[in-house]
């Protein structure tokens, strides 16, 4: 089954937070449900998954209806064709690698697929990990093999639910390759929830941003993130901006990656599993991104990309000051002291070179 969007029109009560959710949710590549603890994405997953029923609403996946309460229809978490990966995980304790991955395929087997568990395998490179029980893995591959899993019950959606969020930053590292284009791959969409924004730019083509049990916008990962900011936090959003650029090379010798962006070039750590041409959301904070009024040489920073001051703000009682930059047809953000900005002379409309440090990137 494909489609392009799931039809939310669900209202759920609980003490002291109501979830009231009328959207149609794009589902191509990967949608990200966004927003900070206790904004209501978890509960929104367990009501596409049907472990939840909504008090009023209907839910339809493209011609599929799974829940209209009015007319007294229902259908139940285990006849939906979705693959739901919690954060633990879950791997049945009591058996190996293999094993978790044979039981999913056998009870999967029959609806048919365009992979077999040997796909799943290479894809997730477990081969070392398949005699290995769930209490022996790092948590990085026990997440690595429950996604693996979950993808063998071969969903016609996949709903992710903070997988990431027990791991340290290394193991998220370790297992956000495995992420990218999932859909395309294997032929479901999927619906990403989480609070961290470094995920949402890695692995999302779409997001919603969810506040307060309702959704605020949906749209283009970057465009939604540079409108209502790159942190879901109850405080202040951190000043930064994502950007969208295209994959041009891969060099071996010196591991980065080269992304065309704007009139410019960046080099970021290597990732061979975004191929060429390939779209790319980065995040770049605005601390990161230092200012030149001419070219530099003989220096470090490898990223100098030509760009024009468009506006400046001075938040109250700081000693910084906040510019946006335009880079082609992108927008960055930098921040620097008063001082910088004075001796520079830096003033909209201005011609000046960003400066990014590879080192700050993640791909």
């Amino acid at each position: 089954m494909f489609t392009d969007h799931i039809d939310m029109e669900a209202r759920r009560a609980f003490p002291g937070f109501t979830l009231d959710i009328a959207q149609k949710i794009p589902l191509g590549g990967c949608t990200a449900i966004f927003g900070a603890s206790g904004a209501g994405k978890s509960t929104l997953l367990r009501l596409m998954a049907g472990f939840l029923r909504p008090d009023a609403g209907r839910i339809a996946f493209g011609d599929a209806l799974w829940c209209d309460i009015g007319a007294g229809v229902f259908t139940p978490a285990h006849r939906r064709p979705v693959g739901y990966m919690f954060q633990d995980g879950r791997l049945f304790p009591h058996l190996t690698v293999e094993q978790n991955l044979l039981y999913a395929d056998r009870r999967s087997r029959a609806a048919g697929a365009s992979y077999t568990v040997r796909d799943i395998i290479d894809a997730f490179d477990l081969k070392p990990l398949l005699a290995r029980r769930p209490d022996t893995l790092s948590g990085g591959e026990r997440q690595r093999a429950a996604l693996a899993r979950t993808m063998l019950t071969r969903p016609s959606l996949l709903l992710l639910d903070e997988p990431l969020s027990a791991l340290d930053r290394g193991r998220k590292a370790e297992i956000i390759p495995y992420l990218d284009n999932l859909a395309g791959r294997f032929g479901a969409p999927v619906v990403y929830v989480s609070h961290n924004v470094d995920e949402i730019v890695r692995v999302a083509d779409e997001t919603v941003i969810m506040k307060s049990g309702g959704i605020e916008a949906t749209g283009a990962t970057a465009d939604v993130l540079n409108a209502y900011g790159v942190e879901a936090s109850a405080a202040a959003f951190e000043t930064g901006a994502v950007v969208t650029g295209a994959v041009i090379g891969h060099d071996e010798d010196y591991r980065l990656t080269r992304v065309a962006l704007g009139d410019g070039v960046v080099s970021l750590p290597i990732n061979k599993r975004k191929s060429l041409g390939e779209a790319v959301n980065i995040r770049i904070d605005a601390r990161n991104v230092a200012i030149a009024t001419s070219a530099p040489s003989d220096i470090s920073i490898r990223n100098v990309l030509p760009a024009t001051v468009t506006s400046m703000t001075r938040p109250a009682e700081s000693p910084f000051v906040d510019i946006v930059l335009r880079v082609g047809g992108a927008t960055l953000q930098a921040q620097v002291t008063r001082a910088a900005r004075d001796d520079l002379k830096l003033a909209p409309g201005q011609s000046v070179y960003a400066l990014v440090k590879t080192a700050s990137f993640e791909l």
